[in-house]
Formats: structure tokens, C-alpha cells, sequence
């Protein structure tokens, strides 16, 4: 009797790429494929890629490199390489990594399981790199790596074009999942035990513009929200509606929501946020520079006092609410003045934690047209001096919160100190403690003993 084929995935990138590993996973699990987190033990061997960077491109060049050796000991091997890079590279993949025998780009991943059984049948190189095309493959609710935790994709790809960004040409042009969809996998998922979902899309701010009223039980949802309705008859579906339709859910704790542009977060999502017990309390608001030449020239589409208005309104409409931002720093022609300028708004909006980037040209970008003129030590330095201007913010805010007690979700053991639990308040601080793990997937009150930049350290309160 033949033993099932192992399957291993390995991820890079965002959270909308784990959710595609997940998924893809999960549908060749069902097909009798066996997930294993040993890589020389696969059969099948599938590279969730990221082109966001050029830092992300180079991993999977060196670890494609480190797969030729082992496709010629084993011809059986099916690698494949899916997601943003392959739909990037294309033809590139194969001209330089002849062992590959699968790409897919990530408007093709509907189609991955079967892409995967033609491989093996053909014992030949498979291209999928498809536009015009983009599918969904619905997901295999109970194959899922967290019990309790669970990413939800929204809507695929992007109508913005920053300058710099990829996305829209390998995700392709913005699509929204019908709302009803939507709902009914966020009930799903929750009937299995999650108890915080987190919603992903490139911007989730412009939900629903692909969709007008279409999909949707209009009549209910004019209750829930009657200042969304036309006419007093039809409704334009909103990302704020959205909220406001999965907050009800029985079952669901916390509901959470990435990634958010300036330019559309309006008073209507701070209302929502304000008003819905499960929604949490955090917002991740790229701003990507302080200089408003900068944002121009990147095409983000707002200034700097719009982005700090719209702060403030948010922390006014919101009571507690923190704040995420991302920053690219040395973009062509930055100069030491609007670097500066960075900095300031940085230490004006006091993010509780912030992700930020050296700049480098993505082929096919409007910014790669720009000369990279800011030296790779300039961008080095601004990127270690923003970073210690976060640091010393975090350090201060975080040690203001010594004394408060935060109802922390248990994530389970600490990856950073086995001796202790980890998980995150509301407001997405994390939090470790010592504690029993099999408190994972449960909320418990947490009193805050100490605390690094990163971390809030705590001892657990008495539970009831």
C-alpha cells in the first residue's frame, strides 16, 4: 500500500500570504496529502513568495538554490514556487532554477491542488501565471494551523498604485468577496472554535466598492446601519457595514482588521470602531513618509496634516485605541530636511510600534523610473535612527502601563522565554506571564508588573 505524499509550505511575506499557505494547505490535505514541517521529508514542497522587497525575492533565490541538489537526488520532488514572486518572474524562475517545476501566481491559487496532481502526472514544468483571472478557493474550515485565531480574506488585490508597490500588478486590480460570504465563513470558522478573526486586504478602508448591493440581504442590514441606505431601498456595501454585520456573531471575542490607507479611513470606521464591543481598539496606518513632496511623489494620494488629522479624529472618537504605522525610508530624492520630517510625525502620532523599510526599486513600479539616488549608508542610517526614535516611544509608553490590568488573549508559550505564556490585550500589546499553556485560546486579566519596548511582563490575576 502507498504511503501519502508529504506536503511541506514554507511562507514568505504578509499575513494574506499565510492565509493563502493555509488555505492552498488545506485543500491538498483533503485531496490526501500529509503536512509535515520537515522539509527533506516532503514530497511536495510549495514556496509562499513575497516581492514587496527585494530582501524577501533574495531568500527564495537561496533556498531555491539549496533545493537543486536534493531535486537531483530525488526526481520525484515536486517544488514549486506560488504567490507574488511568481507571478513577478514568471519564465525568470525556471531560466535560473530549471528544478522548479511549478509556478503559480497568487490569481491562480484556485487552481493550485490540481496544478500540483498535473505536475506529478505530466512529470513536467507547469506555468500559471494567468490575468484577467482571479479565483478563490474556498476554505477547508477545520484545516487551519490555530484553533482559535484566524486570518479572513476579504477582498484580493489593489486600485491604488503607490509608486513603489508591486501589489497591483501581481495581485491584480481590487475585488471584493460578496459580504453574505464573507459572513458565513467568519460564522463558520467561530462554530469551530475561533474566537478572533483578523480581516486582511490590501486596503481594507475601500471594501465593498466592487459591489454596489449585490450579494447581500439588504433588507437586514438596513436595520443594523440605515445611514448606508440610497433611496431608502439600497445599500452600498462599506467595510464599516462589514463590521457591523460580523460583530453580532455569537461566539466571536475579537475581531480585528489589517491593512488600513489614510486616505479612507473615514469617521465612519472610527464610529463603527468606538461602537462595536468586539472590534479591537487598533489601527495599523501606513504613512510611509512625513514630507509631503515624498507622498507625492510616491502617490499616496493625502499630506501629512491629513494623516495627523485623521489621528487625532481617531483618538477622539476612539478611547484607547493605538496606532501601527509602516515608513520607507531613502525613497528617490529624499532628502536629510523631509527625513526629518518623518521623524517629527513620528514623534508626534507615538505609533505603538512601527515597521519600517530601506527602499529599494521593484521592476514595474513608477518609482523604478526614479533614479535610487539616496546612498544604501544613508538609507541604513535613517532606518536605524527612526527605529531607535520608535524604540524610546515604546519604552515610554509602555511603561506607563506598569499598574493596569489587560484582558490578554493566551497565544500560548512565550517563543522568546519558555518559561513564560504570551498573548495580546485588545489593543494589541503583547504580553507575557507565567501561566499554564493550557490557558491558550482563553482571555484572562493580566496585572502589568514591568515592562521592556516590546513587551508588557505580568503575573496572572485569580480567575473566577
Amino acid at each position: 500500500m502507498a504511503h501519502p505524499l508529504k506536503l511541506h509550505v514554507v511562507t514568505f511575506g504578509c499575513q494574506m500570504n499565510k492565509l493563502d499557505s493555509e488555505v492552498a494547505a488545506g485543500h491538498l490535505v483533503e485531496a490526501g496529502y500529509v503536512a509535515t514541517d520537515s522539509s527533506p521529508e516532503a514530497d511536495v514542497i510549495l514556496i509562499n513568495t513575497c516581492s514587496v522587497r527585494q530582501h524577501a525575492e533574495d531568500k527564495v533565490w537561496s533556498l531555491l538554490g539549496t533545493l537543486r541538489a536534493r531535486k537531483q537526488q530525488r526526481p520525484g520532488l515536486v517544488i514549486g514556487v506560488i504567490g507574488c514572486m511568481a507571478q513577478k518572474e514568471r519564465e525568470h524562475i525556471r531560466e535560473r532554477m530549471p528544478h522548479v517545476d511549478l509556478v503559480c501566481g497568487p490569481m491562480e491559487l484556485d487552481r493550485l491542488p490540481a496544478l500540483v496532481e498535473e505536475v506529478r502526472q505530466r512529470h513536467g514544468p507547469v506555468l500559471a501565471v494567468g490575468e484577467g483571472h482571479v479565483g478563490h478557493l474556498p476554505r477547508v474550515v477545520a484545516r487551519r494551523p490555530n484553533r482559535f485565531q484566524a486570518f479572513v480574506a476579504i477582498m484580493r488585490g489593489c486600485d491604488n498604485y503607490c509608486a513603489y508597490c508591486v501589489v497591483p500588478t501581481v495581485r491584480g486590480r481590487e475585488e471584493s468577496r460578496p459580504l453574505a460570504e464573507v459572513a458565513a465563513e467568519v460564522e463558520a470558522l467561530v462554530a469551530d472554535g475561533v474566537v478572533e478573526v483578523t480581516l486582511l486586504g490590501q486596503n481594507v478602508n475601500s471594501y465593498g466598492r466592487t459591489l454596489g448591493g449585490r450579494g447581500n440581504d439588504t433588507r437586514s442590514l438596513l436595520c443594523e446601519a440605515p445611514e448606508r441606505a440610497v433611496d431608502g431601498k439600497r445599500l452600498l456595501v462599506s467595510f464599516p457595514l462589514l463590521l457591523r454585520r460580523l460583530d453580532p456573531i455569537a461566539g466571536l471575542e475579537r475581531l480585528r482588521f489589517v491593512t488600513s490607507h489614510p486616505k479612507d479611513a473615514t469617521d465612519e470606521l472610527f464610529r463603527a470602531m468606538a461602537e462595536l464591543p468586539r472590534v479591537c481598539p487598533y489601527l495599523h496606518l501606513p504613512a510611509q513618509s512625513g514630507s509631503n513632496r515624498v507622498l507625492r511623489d510616491m502617490n499616496r494620494r493625502y499630506t501629512r496634516e491629513h494623516y495627523l488629522e485623521r489621528i487625532a479624529r481617531l483618538r477622539e472618537t476612539v478611547p484607547g485605541v493605538e496606532v501601527a504605522g509602516d515608513f520607507i525610508v531613502g525613497f528617490p530624492g529624499e532628502t536629510d530636511a523631509e527625513f526629518e520630517e518623518t521623524v517629527d510625525l513620528v514623534r508626534r502620532v507615538e505609533y505603538q510600534n512601527c515597521f519600517v523599510f530601506k527602499y529599494s526599486p521593484r521592476e514595474g513600479t513608477k518609482a523604478a523610473e526614479l533614479p535610487d539616488d539616496v546612498p544604501w549608508a544613508t538609507k541604513q542610517e535613517r532606518n536605524r535612527r527612526l527605529l531607535a526614535v520608535q524604540k524610546d516611544i515604546m519604552r515610554r509608553r509602555n511603561a506607563a502601563m506598569v499598574g493596569r490590568v489587560l484582558d490578554v488573549l493566551v497565544e500560548g508559550i512565550s517563543p522568546r522565554d519558555p518559561a513564560n505564556l504570551a498573548g495580546r490585550s485588545r489593543a494589541n500589546h503583547i504580553v507575557a506571564f507565567p501561566g499554564d499553556g493550557a490557558l491558550a485560546g482563553r482571555t484572562v486579566a493580566v496585572s502589568i508588573t514591568d515592562s521592556t519596548p516590546l513587551t508588557l511582563l505580568g503575573t496572572l490575576e485569580r480567575q473566577e
